[in-house]
């Protein structure tokens, strides 16, 4: 019954010290490593978890306790070198590997399914490699460059513009495009035989400059490039094209969702696109479309014409939310399998995205910043709640929770809105307060609620919710996360000492960088915590880490405040850096 790891002496056998683990797995594995200079002992579970502590094997001492969750089943740690660096191979239901960067350990899952044991390899034919066994066989391999996010690249052989995942079938839905060069006189031509006959254009799937003579291409020496956008469907594994659905030459592919209806058992693709006319100022036609895959089969359920682009599309309370153009509407899928619009919004310049909880509904206006709505079944219409009145050139939006909102706008920054929802009169409860201001220096171009690592301490000291990764115009990918007031004072405090004791490149101030700011006016930075700059701690010598740290004042529990011991003060900054 006694849960425990021990230190003993050898030859004498003396034990050294004793560490409880607690809880009612049994330890499973035991190792003494050394990363980077620090000695740790690791010990893992039944269950899959694994505990790890700082050790000074010379005193018998274990300090700065951890646990992860690995796996679910019963894991064995197995040491191997690659570059003549330590590293620990994890064996259990999901393989990662242990491996420590800037004097903390990081884990990273391995490609491979269930391992059961591994061993280090090195022969003539497989040099520096692994023998990894499991229940299906044994494999040669080598480890890559470890790191926490593995990228793979899928050539596609066109551009991809949206995409969404069906769980139920195992695909991914891509709207993708490519430009096709055609004689100029031709392309004139056809663009004037779509605008004249709109309402061909729904059961056309390929454009006019397939059925082109061969040798018209060789009668015209100018040529126009023109988009042709397709929908294609992929194996979410093999990332296998499984199928493909051509557009017409002029029709965009502008938005795609999974949207989950309440009078159907599985999942449809919504793809909404936009019909250009170069002669008109303003897209006036568009077109929700609704695929379904199944058995290794794409077949288009329905094709609904609108008036204007199909900016964003949502699964919502199962229906489909839709923006298009001006418009925010509700619709529904008939017991005739056809979409009808129950309802609409339409003060609005241009609704270029969507988000939507519950019956609430954050719409994100071209230059009209946020506006929050709420869907009403009963009485089916779509009402105002509350509105930023400032002027923002909005990218995109999320969430956050019932009162809080997160924008992006056109000059890299990041900016928060709060609802007064408890407000006495009515015009603080419609006016959404912006609360949060931030320059990112780039760009972003979706939120996606989510993480890319795994939560991997059950017993972190860092209360984080509402995890949201965003993409950037440049090819990053970063996450925003909502600390509690106590946390944020505490880091506030902590990047004011930091962005004075780093210097920057270009010796820019940090608080000018960090900046809201447009073309027209510049506003501090408020709300944000820079967790770049948060990081950066861990670089930094261990002097410089002292004299931070005597500087961050802490409780001590009788209501005295005291300096924070600098492995304290890495110790938390370590758990941040572990949410990425």
């Amino acid at each position: 019954s006694d849960i425990s790891v021990s230190l003993l002496r050898l030859p004498s056998m003396e034990r050294v010290m004793v560490e409880p683990l607690g809880g009612d797995f049994i330890p499973r594995s035991v190792l003494k490593c050394v990363f980077e200079g620090q000695q740790y002992l690791l010990v893992s579970l039944g269950d899959g978890s694994v505990i790890y502590f700082n050790a000074d094997f010379s005193t018998g001492t274990v300090s700065q306790r951890k646990r992860v969750v690995l796996g679910a089943q019963p894991t064995t740690l197995q040491p191997f070198q690659t570059s003549s660096v330590c590293h620990v191979f994890a064996c259990s239901d999901r393989p990662t590997v242990i491996y420590s960067s800037s004097r903390k350990l990081l884990f990273s899952n391995v490609n491979v399914r269930e391992v059961t044991h591994i061993c280090p390899l090195h022969a003539e034919a497989f040099p520096n490699s692994l023998a990894v066994a499991s229940q299906n066989g044994l494999t040669f391999g080598t480890i890559d460059e470890i790191q926490k996010l593995h990228i793979r690249t899928v050539p596609l052989g066109e551009t991809p513009r949206r995409i969404a995942h069906d769980e139920v079938s195992g695909t991914l839905g891509i709207g993708i495009e490519r430009d096709v060069e055609c004689p100029a006189s031709v392309a004139a031509q056809a663009q004037s035989n779509t605008s004249e006959s709109s309402g061909t254009r729904s059961d056309a799937a390929s454009s006019s400059v397939a059925a082109l003579p061969a040798n018209s291409w060789r009668q015209d020496k100018f040529l126009e490039s023109s988009l042709v956008c397709s929908f294609a469907v992929v194996d979410q594994h093999t990332f296998e094209v499984l199928h493909t659905h051509q557009f017409v030459e002029s029709e965009l592919v502008t938005s795609l969702a999974v949207v989950h209806f309440a009078n159907e058992t599985a999942p449809f693709y919504c793809v909404g696109s936009s019909v250009t006319v170069p002669s008109e100022d303003e897209c006036n036609l568009g077109y929700i479309t609704l695929f379904q895959f199944a058995d290794g089969k794409l077949t288009r359920l329905a094709r609904k014409e609108v008036k204007g682009a199909v900016y964003s599309l949502v699964s919502f309370n199962g229906k489909l939310l839709a923006s298009v153009n001006n418009t925010v509407g509700v619709f529904e899928w008939t017991e005739d399998r056809e979409l009808q619009c129950e309802c609409q919004y339409s003060e609005m310049v241009l609704c270029i995205h969507l988000k939507a909880k519950g019956d609430f509904i954050l719409a994100g206006d071209l230059m009209r910043s946020l506006t929050l709505l709420v869907y009403k079944p009963l009485e089916s219409i779509l009402e105002v709640i509350a509105q930023d009145y400032q002027t923002m050139w909005m990218l995109c939006l999320d969430i956050l929770d019932d009162d809080h909102f997160l924008g992006a706008e056109h000059f890299c920054n990041l900016f928060t809105c709060q609802r007064d929802s408890a407000a006495t009169n009515d015009e603080d409860r419609k006016a959404l307060r912006t609360v949060g201001r931030f320059h990112l220096g780039d760009s972003v171009n979706v939120f996606r609620r989510g993480s890319l690592v795994m939560q991997q301490s059950s017993e972190s000291s860092l209360p984080v919710t509402n995890t949201l990764l965003f993409g950037t115009v440049n090819g990053s990918i970063g996450l925003v996360a909502t600390i509690p007031p106590s946390t944020f004072q505490f880091l506030s405090k902590l990047q004011q000492l930091l962005a004075k004791a780093i210097v920057s490149v270009g010796c820019i101030d940090h608080s000018i960088w960090r900046s809201f700011w447009t073309d027209s006016h510049m506003e501090s930075c408020q709300g944000f915590i820079d967790g770049d700059l948060i990081e950066a701690f861990l670089d930094l010598s261990r002097e410089k880490q002292v004299a931070i740290a005597a500087d961050m004042e802490v409780d001590d529990g009788s209501g005295m405040k005291q300096p924070m011991a600098v492995d304290d003060l890495i110790k938390s900054i370590e758990e941040l850096t572990r949410l990425h």
